[in-house]
């Protein structure tokens, strides 16, 4: 399962999560000089009384810019979000003390995060509406889901799933849930995931569906299962052991 925890956790201007680059997958750090926040401007005209009265609440908006550690890479991304401020007690010998502290929750990544690694072997129009889906997944979770839904679509043609029908000499486009009903039965061990990740995206269409990050992180565990069966060859030699052990009865 993809760990959804890392992503939807707040991270301080010192201290950021456990991010990676999306192009090697290394980590990625905060450049500190380019690490810009401010408090919102109905937020400026207050007092400092009433400000605190505002504690835990989103005041600030930054924009930051990270870099990948790996030197062969180097790769830049902007992020972008909100803020608010938290009080904190620090323990000390001395008895401790209460001290406010800045927590910043990132909206927007460019060149977006990956959230799970792509299979290599995945196509490319699968791929890029995957990649739309992580750029949405920080401010528009039902966008996310949706762009999940047409991954799925792109997979399926790509399957050799037909798009369309002929009723009284009439083209006529095939939705997507009989598209998964005309699935061969070589992929009968997707096609229940497939109908999941389908019902996923049509909530993700509605207005009246509110989706969460859970919501969308079952998404992308589901969708991972099913290009990791397609495209992922690292079972590919324990299979070809046992249809040879199959096939003699015996070693």
């Amino acid at each position: 399962m993809i760990d959804r925890d890392l992503y939807k956790k707040n991270f301080m201007q010192y201290n950021i999560l456990n991010w990676r680059c999306p192009i090697c997958r290394s980590n990625l750090q905060i450049e500190n000089d380019k690490f810009l926040y401010d408090e919102n401007y109905e937020v400026k005209i207050l007092s400092e009384k009433e400000k605190l009265e505002l504690l835990e609440t989103n005041t600030l908006k930054y924009t930051a810019f990270l870099k990948c550690l790996n030197k062969d890479c180097q790769e830049v991304i902007i992020s972008s979000g909100s803020g608010f401020v938290k009080e904190e007690f620090y323990d000390t010998r001395e008895g401790g003390y209460y001290s406010l502290v800045n927590y910043f929750t990132p909206k927007f990544f460019y060149p977006p995060l990956h959230i799970f690694k792509i299979p290599k072997d995945t196509p490319k129009d699968v791929s890029e509406a995957i990649i739309s889906s992580f750029s949405f997944i920080f401010s528009n979770q039902s966008a996310a889901a949706n762009q999940i839904r047409i991954a799925l679509e792109c997979l399926l043609t790509h399957l050799k799933v037909n798009r369309f029908k002929t009723v009284k000499r009439k083209r006529k486009r095939l939705n997507l849930h009989p598209r998964i009903g005309l699935l061969s039965s070589k992929y009968q061990k997707i096609i229940d995931v497939c109908l999941a990740i389908k019902w996923l995206g049509n909530a993700g269409s509605h207005c009246d569906d509110k989706m969460n990050f859970d919501d969308v992180f079952d998404g992308y565990d589901m969708l991972l299962f099913v290009l990791e069966e397609l495209y992922d060859n690292k079972h590919e030699h324990v299979k070809k052991i046992a249809k040879s052990i199959n096939e003699k009865k015996g070693i």
